[in-house]
């Protein structure tokens, strides 16, 4: 198993910590209007980002964005993964396809949940999506937003 999704992923987390060593404040705009993309200033920077999904510990489900989130600019790019995944027809790919185009993922082992981010930072590198960040929405939800600088 090649581990160098999952160390870029760590990677960026370090790179993000070390932008961000404490979030003072963040505040999201968004916009009903599909022709926008949706922001967020994080302390002083603003960002493009995207829904990736959220991890329900409560019974240990991943869900994936584009099945729960309504507002579309909010998954413009993260939607793809669906169709990313339907298009895979290559056997050794079996896994990937499964976790992409399943809307909800029982998550066995905290690793497994890094392996889909670490999954969702390299298919959104290109679109030069450098970080993820967490939403703390309940005791037991966590929401997971992948950031871009603004240009």
């Amino acid at each position: 198993m090649d581990y160098t999704y999952l160390i870029n992923y760590y990677n960026s987390i370090d790179k993000f910590n070390i932008a961000h060593p404490k979030i003072k404040n963040i505040k999201f705009i968004d916009s009903l209007n599909d022709t926008s993309r949706s922001k967020v200033i994080i302390n002083d920077t603003e960002y493009i980002y995207s829904v990736l999904g959220r991890f329900d510990s409560s019974n240990n489900l991943w869900e994936w964005g584009w099945c729960f989130e309504n507002i579309k600019n909010k998954i413009y790019d993260t939607r793809n993964f669906l169709n990313y995944g339907l298009d895979i027809t290559n056997e050794d790919d079996k896994i990937i396809k499964n976790i992409l185009i399943n809307s909800k993922i029982k998550i066995t082992e905290n690793i497994n949940l890094d392996f889909i981010l670490s999954l969702s930072l390299v298919l959104l590198t290109s679109k030069k999506y450098l970080y993820i960040d967490k939403i703390i929405e309940s005791k037991t939800i966590t929401k997971y937003i992948i950031l871009k600088k603004l240009d």
